[in-house]
């Protein structure tokens, strides 16, 4: 008996910080929208492809917006659609012009930490897919990519149900018989609410 009695009293020592973790502080859905400045490596990507010379993109607007869950205020868990800002670069000395427009779904797992009550900072770890569409001269070539992204992620609690969001993120993905990544270097902002 006294077996049994250690074995429970262990499992539920255990099991405790999980149990902590489901209904702690700020557990619930969560819904999110964020804009961010997106640099991508269009000249680069031009040129790894066998392409010709190509001018830097300039950092260009993109949207964000998700819904999840929060296990509390540390743990969430996130599904979104994530439009990138279009990229342009321009070749033959300012003759011709390359357009990159990128969007997709992505799921994601932010892990934070409390340095106030009110301020936490961590990490993310996702996965984005997708749909890229190159254009240049009136022609235009479609591809889609999947990848892991991660980033560094801020949270600043805004009340009780509302906070604001601030992430660093970088993504790349390999796009079919390209030899170059198209890879997104991103800052972005954002509010997400908690029901």
């Amino acid at each position: 008996m006294k077996k049994y009695a250690l074995l429970l009293a262990t499992t539920s020592l255990a099991l405790s910080p999980l149990s902590a973790l489901a209904a702690g502080d700020g557990s619930g859905m969560v819904f999110g929208v964020g804009v961010g400045y997106d640099q991508s490596n269009l000249d680069d990507f031009i040129e790894g492809t066998g392409g010709p010379s190509a001018s830097s993109p300039d950092a260009e607007l993109g949207t964000d917006i998700y819904i999840g869950f929060a296990a509390n205020q540390s743990l969430t868990v996130r599904f979104g659609h994530r439009r990138f800002g279009d990229a342009e670069s321009e070749v033959f000395n300012g003759l011709a012009e390359v357009d990159l427009e990128a969007d997709g779904f992505y799921a994601a797992v932010d892990l934070l930490f409390p340095v106030t009550d009110r301020f936490f900072v961590g990490g993310t770890l996702g996965s984005q897919g997708i749909d890229a569409e190159l254009s240049a001269g009136g022609s235009s070539v479609d591809d889609d990519a999947r990848d892991f992204y991660y980033g560094a992620r801020a949270k600043w609690l805004l009340g009780e149900s509302s906070a604001l969001t601030a992430a660093y993120n970088l993504y790349s993905f390999e796009v079919d018989d390209a030899g170059e990544d198209i890879e997104y270097d991103t800052l972005a902002v954002g509010l997400e609410w908690r029901f």
